[in-house]
C-alpha cells in the first residue's frame, strides 16, 4: 500500500505545477509581489540591453516576473519548475515566439523581439 502514495504524488504533480503557475500569474495581476529587482532587457531588435524594473510573484515551483521597460511598457514572463514557459500576449506579439536558456544563474530569454536577462535567484528564491 505504500507504493500508492508515491504514484499518487507523481500523478498529481503536473496539475500542481499548472495550479502554481496560475496562482503566480494571478498574484502578479493583483500586484502581490514577493520581490523587486533590476534586470537587463531590450524592447526592440538591435537595441542594447538596458536596466529595467522587475517584480516577481511566486507560488510553489512557479513564478511570474513582470518586467517594465523604461517607457512604461510591461511584459509578464512565466516560469515553472526551473523552466521558462512563455511571455504574456501584448501588442508586440502573442508571447509564444520564444527562445531561452539558463546559464550560470541567469535566464537568457527572448520573447518575440524582446530580450531579457533574469537572475535565477529572482525567479526561485531557494
Amino acid at each position: 500500500m505504500r507504493l500508492a502514495q508515491p504514484l499518487l504524488l507523481i500523478a498529481l504533480l503536473p496539475g500542481t505545477l499548472a495550479a502554481d503557475t496560475a496562482a503566480a500569474q494571478d498574484r502578479a495581476r493583483s500586484g502581490s509581489f514577493d520581490a523587486t529587482a533590476e534586470v537587463r532587457c531590450a524592447q526592440e531588435v538591435g537595441q542594447s540591453l538596458d536596466a529595467c524594473g522587475a517584480e516577481v510573484a511566486r507560488a510553489g515551483q512557479s513564478a511570474a516576473v513582470v518586467v517594465t521597460f523604461a517607457n512604461g511598457f510591461a511584459r509578464t514572463l512565466t516560469f515553472s519548475d526551473h523552466a521558462f514557459l512563455r511571455g504574456n500576449a501584448t501588442m508586440s506579439g502573442v508571447g509564444t515566439d520564444v527562445d531561452w536558456r539558463l546559464s550560470e544563474g541567469i535566464y537568457y530569454v527572448r520573447v518575440d523581439d524582446q530580450r531579457f536577462e533574469i537572475p535565477q535567484a529572482l525567479v526561485a528564491a531557494d
